[in-house]
């Protein structure tokens, strides 16, 4: 049986349905819940630490206001002007940042670049779209194939370990 990943504080694997949030210092992922961040907070964090990396590495960082100095804040409990996630004010603010080209984030190895060594060096901190599948070492099914098909070749009682792709 394959294992499932665990995080957080309290070592259960990811729940869908949980807001998550990862540490810059140690780059695990935690509960909301567990750590006190609600979603609504994490957007007004700059750097996160859970409790763990607070010790070494100090406290939160709060995201720069209206021209003030960056400050090394504590993230406490309330916030002020939260934003509901899809609330026309998030959708609003969302429309009016700016975001790097995909261009600049995307890293686009062929597949016989696509090594042990290239993930290791360069992990999976960003997106890796493989454009040139020749030399990956695998298949690719046709884009008919289900999860149906699936549970067919492996069996309805089989767990098996999947990632998501695009």
């Amino acid at each position: 049986m394959a294992s499932v990943p665990v995080y957080c504080l309290c070592r259960l694997p990811y729940d869908v349905t949980r807001f998550m949030i990862e540490c810059d210092g140690c780059q695990d992922w935690f509960h909301g819940s567990c750590v006190g961040v609600e979603e609504e907070q994490a957007a007004d964090i700059d750097v996160y630490h859970c409790p763990n990396c607070e010790i070494t590495h100090g406290p939160s960082v709060l995201k720069k206001r209206r021209g003030s100095q960056k400050q090394d804040v504590s993230v406490s409990r309330e916030m002020s002007q939260t934003v509901k996630t899809g609330s026309p004010q998030f959708i609003r603010e969302l429309r009016s940042r700016t975001f790097p080209s995909s261009d600049e984030i995307i890293l686009k190895p062929s597949g016989s670049q696509l090594t042990v060594e290239y993930l290791e060096e360069n992990s999976f901190s960003v997106p890796i779209l493989v454009i040139k599948k020749d030399g990956l070492g695998m298949t690719v099914p046709p884009p008919t194939f289900t999860v149906s098909d699936v549970e067919h070749y492996v069996g309805g009682d089989k767990i098996i370990d999947v990632i998501d792709v695009v």
